[in-house]
This record gives structure tokens, C-alpha cells and sequence, in this order.
């Protein structure tokens, strides 16, 4: 894999984690390096539009069609961008001009529908069926939005009844982790298909975001209950979760759907992606994008805040050394990868640097957290091409004649 395709295989993994500023950088990266493959320049155009920046995303969904004219997604990257400016005639002749390149394809057959009743004044969400069963993405969405379903059920009742009922908590505790594996494992077989045993499969896997909340949902199944570990988790099931029930809403033609996000999305929402952004500005798509381009930081925050507790419980009864040894384990990992998580612990650091630099703290502190720091960067550091080379050179050869 060179690495134009490994920035793009980065930026895919990043868009399917809601990270779509981080796609971007990425898909952008790949295209410094080859600015002639229109997948990148496709790929980036609906980056863009889950950010809100439709005249980028028409411009790379324009560059796609003219560096590959007979691709037809070019033509529904096109298409959907223009629609979601409202300029619906232009995105019709998008959608018409792809269909004679290929007459089979159902996003342009949709697309073209869509923006022609948008048209005719009469522009609809996706009927149930669009988005229910006719197509095995939308049977796949459909049945993960039942797993979520469940999951949300444990959750309420794990932090209601389960208070008062242990045996019912413990029950909803461990069925909120036996639904996150099933998802998690689920979707990565979904998104990755049939096993396989070479390194490009083996890598993308390892580097999937789901891959990561599985291991962190079987440490936390596994282990005794700890009510802290299901809100990660929870947080990024639940927007999932509230966006497949918003277009569910949506297509049974509910006014529910936009009365709860009034009272309760429209106040709450602004505080959650941050004063940055100009929330009552923006359309509902740009809404559910500044949503998940939010929560894994989010989530990332209280993974550390999980870690951090679980040393102070160092000074309790209910300390746990094995869960503790796992899970810093687990962060060191996570935090080669995950640019969330960096971020989240820069926050730490910020925070602890505060403190420990005043004037009024003993200058020893200062000097043990400088140490403490020094040593946790060198346990984090990705080792180098060179060192990587020189490690597997310095491996013991097989002698077994």
C-alpha cells in the first residue's frame, strides 16, 4: 500500500467514525500525493458535506468527474452536494448524467427522485422502506438500531432499578456489554468482510475505531461492574441511536421527532459540541455532523477520566490492580492511534501542569510530574522505520530444522 492509499484508508476509517475534519486532513493528504485519483477527491467531497462545506465538497465532487467522467459515483457525489445546496435543477442533471453511465445505480436513481420532487415543491425524507430493509445497508442499520435499542433499555435501568436492585443492576450491566460486542463485532464484519489473513486486512481491522470499543466493552464485561465504563460507550451508541430514531420519526411523517429535538436536542446540543459553533445556525444535517464530529472527544475525555479514577481507587477496598494493569494498558495503545485521545490527555496535562507549577507548589512535585511525564512519552512513543527494522532484526531466528 503506498501512501496516497494509506492516507486515504486513514481518512475512511476517520469518516466512519464521525471524525470528518480529520477525513478531510486526511483524503487531502492523499491527494498532495496523487492529485490524479478521483476516489480521493469523491471521498473528500462528502467529508466535506458532513461538515456543513458544501461549495468544497461540489468543488471535489466536480474534480472527480472530470479526472474519471464514466464514474458514476462522481456524478451522485455531485448530485447530493448540489441537492444539499438547494439547487436542485443542477443536482437533477448530476444524478440524469450519471444514470447514463450506469441505469442500475439505486443512489442515483434515489437521488435523482429526491431532487426531482424537491423540484415539484413536495421533497421527502426516505420512505420506511428506503430505510429500513430495501437495501443490505439499510437492513444492517436496522438491525443495529435494535441492538442500540437494547443497549439503551440496560442503561436506564442499570442506573434506576439497578441501584435498588443489585441483582437487576449487575443483569443490565453485563447485558449492555453483551450488546456492545455483538455490535462492535458485527459491524466490523459487516465493514470488513470475510476474514483475512494478510497484513493490509489485519491492519485495517486493528486501526478500526470498533475494534477498540470491543476490547474496551469485553475488559468492562468481563470484569466486576463499574458504572463509569458504560457511559463511553453509551455516548457513542446513543447518537447513533438518536439519529436512526430522528429518520424513523421522520418517515412515519411524526411530528414526535421534531418536537423532542426542540425541547430537548436544540437546548441541550449546544453545550455538548461547544460554544464554537453557531448551533441554531445550522441545517439538521449540520446539526447530526457537529454531533459526531464532537463525541469521540467526548468520549475520549471520560476514557481518561475512567483511568484516572480507577488510580485513585488504588486508595479504597474496591481497588482493582488486574482491571487497573489492563486498561492503562489498553489507553497506552489507544493513544498511539487516536488523536482524540491525545488531545485529551494534553487537557490532562494542562490541567496537572496548572497545579503543580504554581508558586505555592513544592518545586519537587514539579520535578517528580516532569519525570512521570518523560517516562509515559517514551512508553507512547511509535517507534521510528529505522528502530521498527533494527527490533525485528534483533528477533531470535528460527533454528527447527
Amino acid at each position: 500500500m503506498d501512501a496516497a492509499d494509506e492516507a486515504k484508508t486513514r481518512g475512511n476509517r476517520y469518516f466512519q467514525d464521525g471524525q470528518y475534519q480529520q477525513a478531510v486532513d486526511a483524503f487531502t493528504e492523499a491527494i498532495s500525493i496523487d492529485g490524479t485519483n478521483a476516489v480521493y477527491y469523491s471521498n473528500r467531497s462528502g467529508a466535506y458535506l458532513k461538515l456543513n462545506k458544501a461549495a468544497q465538497a461540489v468543488a471535489d465532487a466536480k474534480k472527480c468527474v472530470e479526472l474519471r467522467p464514466d464514474w458514476p459515483k462522481g456524478y451522485s457525489r455531485l448530485g447530493t452536494a448540489l441537492y444539499y445546496q438547494k439547487k436542485y435543477t443542477e443536482a437533477k442533471a448530476a444524478y440524469e448524467k450519471g444514470l447514463t453511465k450506469d441505469s442500475s445505480d439505486a443512489n442515483l436513481k434515489d437521488g435523482l427522485k429526491n431532487a426531482t420532487a424537491a423540484l415539484a415543491g413536495t421533497g421527502a425524507p426516505q420512505s420506511l422502506s428506503q430505510l429500513c430493509w430495501q437495501t443490505t445497508h439499510a437492513k444492517f442499520r436496522s438491525y443495529q438500531f435494535a441492538l442500540r435499542s437494547l443497549m439503551v433499555i440496560s442503561f436506564l435501568l442499570y442506573w434506576t432499578v439497578g441501584w435498588v436492585n443489585p441483582g437487576l443492576g449487575y443483569f443490565c450491566y453485563a447485558n449492555f456489554f453483551k450488546l456492545a460486542v455483538l455490535n462492535y463485532v458485527s459491524f466490523l464484519a459487516y465493514n470488513h468482510g470475510t476474514p483475512k489473513f494478510n497484513q493490509a486486512y489485519a491492519q485495517s481491522l486493528v486501526l478500526d475505531p470498533a475494534t477498540q470499543s470491543l476490547l474496551f466493552s469485553l475488559l468492562f464485561w468481563l470484569s466486576t461492574p463499574y458504572a463509569m465504563a458504560l457511559l463511553p460507550v453509551f455516548l457513542s451508541e446513543f447518537v447513533q441511536f438518536s439519529s436512526f430514531a430522528g429518520s424513523l420519526l421522520l418517515a412515519t411523517g411524526s411530528s414526535l421527532g421534531s418536537t423532542i429535538e426542540a425541547k430537548v436536542f436544540d437546548p441541550i446540543m449546544p453545550y455538548f459540541v461547544g460554544s464554537q459553533t453557531q448551533w441554531h445556525t445550522l441545517n439538521n444535517h449540520a446539526k447530526w455532523a457537529a454531533v459526531y464530529h464532537r463525541t469521540p472527544s467526548v468520549v475520549a475525555s471520560v476514557e481518561v477520566a475512567i483511568g484516572l479514577s480507577l488510580i485513585f481507587e488504588l486508595l479504597t477496598p474496591a481497588r482493582n490492580f488486574m482491571l487497573l494493569l489492563v486498561y492503562w494498558q489498553l489507553l497506552r495503545i489507544r493513544y498511539m492511534i487516536s488523536p482524540q485521545l491525545k488531545n485529551a490527555f494534553a487537557d490532562l496535562d494542562r490541567a496537572i501542569a496548572t497545579l503543580v507549577y504554581h508558586p505555592r507548589c513544592p518545586s519537587i512535585v514539579a520535578t517528580g510530574y516532569a519525570k512521570l511525564k518523560d517516562m509515559m512519552a517514551k512508553a507512547v512513543a511509535m517507534p521510528t522505520p529505522e528502530q521498527a527494522q533494527q527490533q525485528a532484526s534483533a528477533m531470535p531466528k528460527c533454528t527447527i530444522m
